[in-house]
């Protein structure tokens, strides 16, 4: 009988080993996550509270890359959230020197009054709630302790940082910047569909303007697949511009055309893309509004216009 006892407890101190052992392997990736945080004095930024928040969670970046690659920074902030961008270092020789560049990964959004902690990575419009370890804010408000580490913009604002369109670095159809010679026009885009004064049409600003504000009667309109072109004697430049009929862009090497989807526009511009935050409606179609370069140079703003959440046509616009 005492044999038998022996035995019995033998096999069930096994299966409890078997059973904690099981149990070690499913918490082990939680238990990675959490020693991020585990010392109460190791957080002693923003910067330390969002990389400890986004490394205890279950963000899609995960999935394809190692937690210790993966490195997250406050992208822009609003009075409601953060914008988050996850990245990796790598290496470029694009120049023709090799240094040091952010791959983003991903980006989240982190609401500061409801703590939820979301993926906007694959479509800021069906945005994804992640899990995270709510110890991370030990009942500190991160909108506080974040204030100083990035501006706090209202959605909508034009004075965003990081939504610069550089126009000099804009070629269309791969070929032409936005200030081209008439017989440019005629290469590149053909006969035009129409043509147009534009003391017809009465807009409110002119491209080409004379040095003393005055306006040419004789300047034109040029009507191609849509897109809109103003033309002052043997000057050309695109007022707005249609992806359509195979028209494109290249912009800092990459095309966008057509069927480039929002997410792509994303990596580009993802302060104004991010959860929509400077995303807003005209009519049926979603815009975002750049600025023309890094300074406040120019008054005026570059749209871009989304349908179906792709790229469909680009404007200029400056005020009257």
């Amino acid at each position: 009988m005492g044999k038998i006892t022996i035995i019995l407890l033998t096999l069930a101190l096994s299966c409890m080993d078997k059973a904690g052992s099981k149990s070690s392997v499913a918490n082990n990736d939680t238990v990675a996550r959490k020693a991020v945080i585990k010392e109460e004095n190791t957080l002693k930024t923003c910067e330390d509270f969002i990389a400890a928040l986004v490394k205890s969670s279950n963000a899609a970046a995960f999935k394809h890359f190692n937690d210790a690659l993966v490195y997250a920074r406050i992208d822009d902030m609003t009075t409601d959230k953060a914008i988050i961008k996850l990245y990796v270092n790598d290496r470029s020789d694009r120049s023709g020197k090799e240094r040091a560049v952010e791959n983003p990964v991903g980006w989240l959004e982190f609401h500061w009054k409801t703590g939820q902690l979301m993926d906007i990575t694959n479509d800021p419009g069906n945005p994804v709630n992640l899990r995270y370890d709510k110890s991370v804010l030990r009942g500190n408000d991160l909108s506080k302790w974040c204030s100083s580490a990035s501006p706090v913009t209202t959605p909508g604002a034009d004075s965003v940082p990081g939504d610069v369109m550089i126009t000099d670095d804009i070629r269309f159809n791969g070929q032409l910047k936005r200030f081209f010679t008439l017989s440019d026009f005629g290469k590149v885009f053909g006969k035009a569909d129409s043509i147009k004064r534009m003391t017809e049409e009465a807009p409110c600003s002119y491209i080409f303007e004379n040095p003393d504000g005055s306006k040419d009667a004789d300047d034109k309109y040029l009507y191609k697949n849509g897109s809109r072109f103003e033309n002052n004697k043997q000057q050309v430049a695109v007022d707005e511009f249609w992806f359509a009929n195979g028209n494109y862009i290249t912009y800092k090497g990459r095309r966008i055309d057509g069927n480039t989807p929002l997410q792509e526009i994303q990596q580009l511009f993802p302060a104004a893309i991010s959860g929509r935050m400077n995303l807003d409606k005209e009519g049926k179609l979603w815009v975002i509004q750049l600025k023309e370069d890094h300074e406040g140079v120019s008054d005026g703003h570059i749209k871009i216009f989304f349908k179906n959440d792709k790229v469909y046509y680009m404007h200029w616009w400056f005020p009257c």
